[in-house]
């Protein structure tokens, strides 16, 4: 849809083929929407203003760390707007009854049309778009120059989102926020120019009465207690719900020198991801990345407007990227430096807007629906199978000899702290359930990676292969040696 919308510019047609009268409507088209996208960007600096003046005395962007009794599940915007928070829950309200949109999105600095677009991805588009035709989604690929255009349209109403997108110093960041934000106000599947669907988009586990879906809801009964549960509220027809948001495990590495290769020792992948519009973790994450990104590029000239506190400054160190994972443990980094596209790092970007800091706003989600509310289905078929169902491959006797490694750990921490820890997705082969969020495992999104328990791309479960053509690591590497001069930790690797 917005291909088609935003992709032609004035400057490419001539005057003589303006006159053709289907020319003329697409050129008029173009114009209208230019005078709307202007007013939309227009609105939003009146807007902010107006937002400031009238909530003096309130901190407009709340932490996301700190929550205190918030209940993120069942939040509701006041009637004043007064945070962030609530502007983005009153602007895209979500419905968790309502089917998970079918559209895929996919983002590049140019289009297909353009000469620069990769050869490789010509293959990988063609592809997903086949995928969309033969099964009823709609194709939308989103180009650079209008990615901005379109955010200025969908988030007017919310114009501290904005601001931050348009700080952010670098292209890699910018799509990593994008993909939150296009899900968040539209839902349907992202997914990256570098991948290729290996199977129907109907044989996801988000799909009602797939293979995948099925295997989770043969499981509802041997549902995981948790500290505080209410057995009564859990019912058949909540677990048989269309999951709101669909995730994959991107990295498992049970070895002790997996800070040297990953984020996280569980790590969500944020490649490929499949979501409802306006889920609450969505909104979360887009909370955090705008604070991160005003307090690390803007620093004290973002801490307020118009005499308002923008920024909590009891917390100013969960929106600071340079205090995040190992680097704020380092006492001979520089953490008051702002961020400036010379100095992003991979460190900066896993930890900013990759699958770091996505991973992290997972974990406190999870936590915070379970200490939160006494309803919430926690399936995981891995954990609740017995021995005789496991399949018969060596794999997964490994894994089932794992999970068992882990399973005091996990019981403690839910009947102790309601806290769900990182083992509880440890070496899963099946899809897990949390709420409405479905975690699949790393075969789905990664596999044939060969490493990890990764099966190959025929296995049942490979749903998108991940060809691991990122751009950004060059400059990202070349960035860290001068972090890395100033005590600085070495990049993550992608």
């Amino acid at each position: 849809m917005y291909e088609k919308q935003y992709t032609p510019s004035l400057h490419q047609y001539t005057m003589g083929k303006i006159l053709t009268s289907r020319r003329l409507k697409i050129v008029c088209t173009v114009t209208l929407l230019i005078i709307v996208l202007c007013g939309a960007s227009l609105y939003s600096n009146v807007y902010i203003d107006q937002f400031t003046t009238t909530t003096t005395g309130k901190t407009i962007i709340p932490t996301t760390s700190h929550l205190n009794g918030i209940n993120l599940k069942t939040y509701s915007a006041s009637a004043d707007l007064h945070t962030l928070r609530d502007q983005l829950t009153y602007t895209f309200p979500y419905h968790s009854e309502q089917a998970i949109p079918k559209i895929i999105w996919q983002t590049w600095k140019t289009g297909p049309a353009d000469s620069s677009f990769p050869t490789n991805f010509r293959n990988t588009q063609k592809k997903w778009t086949q995928r969309a035709q033969d099964q009823g989604f709609q194709y939308s690929l989103i180009t650079d120059d209008v990615a901005g255009s379109l955010l200025e349209n969908l988030y007017a109403e919310t114009p501290l989102v904005l601001q931050a997108y348009n700080l952010l110093p670098t292209v890699i960041l910018k799509a990593d926020f994008f993909r939150y934000l296009i899900l968040f106000a539209r839902g349907g599947i992202y997914s990256d120019m570098d991948t290729v669907p290996l199977k129907s988009l109907n044989e996801w586990g988000s799909v009602t009465g797939s293979k995948m879906n099925q295997l989770v809801m043969d499981h509802r009964q041997s549902f995981i207690p948790y500290k505080n549960i209410d057995r009564d509220q859990l019912s058949a027809t909540r677990a048989a719900q269309q999951p709101g948001l669909v995730i994959g495990i991107e990295a498992d590495p049970d070895r002790d020198d997996w800070q040297e290769w990953y984020a996280r020792r569980i790590q969500f992948c944020q490649w490929t991801m499949q979501a409802k519009p306006g889920h609450p973790l969505l909104r979360e994450l887009i909370l955090n990345i705008t604070a991160t990104t005003l307090q690390s590029v803007a620093g004290s000239a973002s801490a307020s407007k118009n005499g308002v506190q923008l920024l909590d400054p009891s917390n100013l160190k969960d929106y600071n990227v340079n205090y995040r994972w190992l680097r704020g443990q380092d006492p001979k980094y520089d953490h008051n430096q702002l961020k400036t596209k010379k100095n992003v790092d991979g460190t900066d970007i896993m930890n900013w807007t990759g699958p770091g800091i996505f991973t992290d706003i997972v974990f406190e989600y999870f936590s915070n629906l379970i200490q939160s509310n006494r309803n919430i289905l926690l399936l995981n078929p891995d954990l609740t199978k017995q021995t005789s169902e496991i399949d018969a491959s060596s794999s997964a006797v490994v894994s089932n000899k794992s999970i068992k490694r882990f399973y005091q750990k996990i019981n403690e921490d839910l009947q102790t702290s309601a806290k769900l820890p990182w083992e509880f997705f440890a070496f899963i082969e099946s899809p897990t359930l949390v709420d409405d969020v479905m975690v699949l495992p790393i075969t789905a999104f990664s596999p044939g990676v060969g490493q990890m328990e990764a099966r190959g791309t025929d296995d049942p479960m490979a749903l998108v292969e991940h060809l691991f053509s990122g751009t950004w690591k060059e400059s990202a590497d070349s960035n860290a040696k001068q972090s890395n001069s100033n005590g600085g930790i070495p990049p993550v690797p992608a």
